[in-house]
């Protein structure tokens, strides 16, 4: 039987006319991109591998979340702190240096018509209100906008602000300045008593010195003499002799000062005062 099978194989691959063809391995390459071509047929993407390092890292990640029971995603920074203390907002300024812009933006968020600025002021003045319509005190009945006082910063007749408490239901609209530091090279929009905590002349006793003493004081502390306001009129002079006494000072600039002087020593104010009480020579 097998024997049959196989002189059959043989009688056939005689007569077979193709017996002799060899297929070339280009041409049935070719061929075959033309098969797929003419069906349409595209290639698979191609799938997106994980190196170790980095599949260990995000897996990591997932498993700590997960473990902690919370899902975080990455959120806009923010430059005002909102929250809600009965009918009322209490407005925490978070970025002291963002735009005027940003902050509209977050106040148009929840409705309220409030605009808001931060100018560079001396140091006394830092986060307390310096301008704006719509601010109130405690005088007025319905305050829009009320300054909240921080007890950390340094006070010296108003209260040093960092939040603002606004009615949740403002209707009208109102702006609101505040003192924020400055830069370094910027000069101050706003100046305060030059003796007050926090600025340049604080427990210096320069109402007991003479103009030639504190022009020394001065230059230590890296200040110009701008000029000198002298007499009723306060007119300005360049200069006044050593032996004169200061009335008052003031910043000019952020490095520069005017000096009120006279020729002779001039009676303590009570504002200069309240500026050295709790210095350790009183002032």
């Amino acid at each position: 039987m097998n024997r049959d099978v196989r002189q059959l194989r043989v009688m056939l691959r005689a007569h077979d006319p193709a017996s002799g063809v060899r297929a070339d391995r280009s041409d049935l390459a070719a061929q075959a991109r033309r098969v797929m071509t003419a069906s349409g047929s595209q290639p698979l993407p191609r799938r997106r591998t994980w190196k170790p390092a980095l599949l260990a890292v995000a897996l990591g990640t997932a498993v700590a979340v997960a473990a902690l029971g919370v899902v975080v995603w990455p959120q806009p920074a923010v430059a005002l702190e909102f929250t809600r203390s009965g009918k009322d907002y209490i407005v925490t300024v978070k970025d002291v240096y963002a735009s005027p812009e940003k902050y509209a933006e977050e106040f148009r968020m929840r409705g309220l018509p409030v605009t808001l600025q931060l100018e560079p002021v001396s140091p006394s003045l830092v986060g307390k209100v310096v301008g704006g319509q719509g601010v109130t005190s405690g005088e007025r009945p319905t305050p829009q906008i009320e300054p909240i006082p921080d007890p950390n910063c340094p006070a010296f007749e108003d209260p040093c602000t960092v939040k603002l408490r606004i009615p949740a239901d403002l209707t009208g609209p109102a702006g609101v300045t505040l003192g924020r530091p400055a830069r370094a090279g910027e000069d101050y929009t706003t100046t305060g008593e030059i003796s007050a905590p926090g600025e340049v002349l604080h427990c210096v006793p320069y109402m007991r010195m003479t103009i030639g003493r504190l022009r020394g004081e001065l230059a230590k502390r890296g200040l110009e003499i701008d000029s000198f306001r002298v007499g009723p009129k306060r007119e300005v002079r360049p200069d006044v002799p050593d032996a004169w006494w200061p009335s008052g000072v003031i910043l000019s600039r952020r490095t520069k000062v005017v000096i009120y002087a006279g020729p002779q020593q001039a009676e303590v104010s009570p504002w200069y005062q309240d500026a050295q009480a709790g210095c350790p020579d009183g002032g």
